[in-house]
């Protein structure tokens, strides 16, 4: 069946789409001005309006990375980035809607891939806008020290560029019949945690009513030190001084990327860049310390989000280090972490161990605090683990990260779906059912209801109860309790 030509008219100008199966796509959308020239480490601009009808039926290019997200194929990338895409009901609303932020650890992946496609959840009658941001040095390089207050803002484009992403929802989402006023802001992993800092980030206050936070947390930023540090090993790769900052904006993208490569390769921490705590910034306090707690969350991790690295990045048998964890608010308590894990599991291997070890600290804890600090701000929220793990797989998954994100999507039948899932058992495919229906419910303005899902209550610190999303699916109180309390007194 050949897809239908829709068209939409907005404030900007009309946007040509397509429609299929009950679902209308705009792709490539421009959400504000091209962030180039000038205007590269600045905050982004309102798109301008264009003449004439233009065409939505095609993605627009990636923002500038390495490669796409999770070792896929290189992507066509351009500094000219700022674009969205929209996932519409064909029935009249207005309908809630869903602004997703892609993950890719802030360097990498893109708005647009297959497992991101918002269709399946447009059935459930949920507007779906998938958003792009600067990625890297170009979205996060701390510039303020060299090049003065005018450039405050370059530590945290890629937040702020999400922030002009939901104004445009704001103003122009009616349009495609979503609702401004039932916004739910969510993302995954880089994307959960941007989701995570707009909460607290004072720019993005009464742009979105709810939020959904996958594999994320509100605490994986830098200090203005740790940032200095990462733009002078950028600046020397590109054989400039601090004196020459200025000439950034005219260096090529390629270079600006292999200069990124170097600082990465160079940093003593596992993520060189990210948002960056700045009392004279965008940011200026760790967004964990300053949740209000008026935006309803849905929130969790996986059971084994760290596997995936260690089948793709990292070696698995050695010990964590420093510079593995992102979030050890005492570093010195290391030693004693492993230890614990080592007392806590004795019949697991190194590997094992090391798995949950940052599996907890890089994820699951996070998590757990960003609950805390919401209901201790007296907001609500409501707790998953996603628990599923294919039965059969060649390199033993388990629940690795980025395998919730095709149930939510229900994007099970794209490449990195099947891979996940060990070929889509027909028990992954049912609860991909339960959870969209559960993550539409929650967009819609109530809490996350399915059939064939138990009642799912409000997390709390005393009796932390949780939804296992498996099959079947159940609530526990504080799982994994033992090792929840060896971190108490190191994150």
């Amino acid at each position: 069946m050949l897809d239908a030509m829709v068209r939409v008219r907005t404030s900007l100008g009309e946007l040509i789409g397509a429609e299929s199966d009950g679902v209308r796509v705009f792709r490539g959308v421009p959400f504000a001005a091209p962030p180039v020239g000038p205007a590269r480490f600045r905050p982004a601009r309102p798109a301008p309006a264009w003449h004439g009808a233009r065409d939505a039926r095609e993605f627009a290019r990636a923002a500038p990375q390495p490669i796409g997200q999770y070792g896929a194929a290189p992507v066509e990338i351009d500094e000219d980035c700022l674009y969205l895409n929209v996932f519409a009901p064909a029935e009249p609303g207005p309908h809630p809607v869903l602004v997703w932020v892609h993950g890719g650890g802030y360097t990498s992946g893109a708005s647009f891939e297959a497992v991101y496609d918002g269709s399946a959840l447009a059935r459930h009658g949920v507007v779906v806008v998938t958003v792009a941001y600067r990625l890297g040095v170009l979205g996060l390089l701390h510039l303020r020290h060299l090049l003065g207050d005018s450039y405050a803002d370059s530590s945290a484009n890629s937040l702020l560029d999400v922030v002009r992403a939901l104004r445009w929802v704001r103003e122009h989402i009616a349009a495609f019949d979503g609702d401004p006023g039932r916004v739910t802001l969510g993302g995954v992993s880089a994307g959960g945690k941007v989701t995570a800092n707009l909460l607290a980030l004072p720019a993005a206050r009464s742009l979105f009513h709810r939020a959904i936070v996958q594999s994320g947390g509100a605490q994986t930023v830098r200090t203005v030190p740790e940032a200095e540090e990462a733009t002078g090993h950028v600046l020397a790769a590109l054989g400039l001084g601090p004196d020459r900052a200025a000439e950034l904006a005219d260096v090529p993208v390629s270079d600006l990327l292999a200069a990124q490569a170097e600082a990465i390769g160079r940093g003593t921490a596992r993520f060189v860049f990210r948002p960056v705590v700045d009392p004279d910034g965008p940011l200026p306090a760790v967004p964990l310390h300053t949740i209000r707690g008026d935006v309803p969350l849905l929130l969790g991790s996986n059971q084994d989000e760290e596997e995936m690295f260690v089948v793709t990045e990292r070696s698995g048998g050695h010990e964590p280090g420093p510079a593995d964890l992102a979030n050890l608010r005492r570093p010195d308590r290391l030693a004693e972490l492993v230890r614990g894990y080592a007392e806590l599991y004795p019949e697991l291997n190194g590997r094992s161990r090391r798995i949950r070890l940052l599996t907890a600290e890089s994820y699951g804890i996070p998590t757990v605090r960003l609950a805390e600090a919401q209901h201790a701000a007296g907001g609500q929220a409501y707790m998953y683990r996603f628990r599923w793990a294919p039965k059969a797989h060649p390199q033993r998954l388990g629940s690795p990260h980025a395998i919730d994100i095709p149930f939510v999507f229900g994007t099970l039948d794209t490449p990195l779906g099947r891979w996940l899932t060990g070929g889509v058992p027909a028990e992954a495919r049912a609860l991909s059912g339960r959870i969209r229906q559960a993550w539409a419910a929650f967009v819609a303005g109530g809490p996350p209801v399915a059939d064939g899902l138990p009642d799912w209550p409000l997390y709390d610190p005393t009796e932390r109860r949780t939804m296992l999303l498996d099959v079947p699916a159940t609530v526990v109180g504080d799982p994994d309790r033992e090792e929840r309390r060896v971190w108490d007194h190191a994150m």
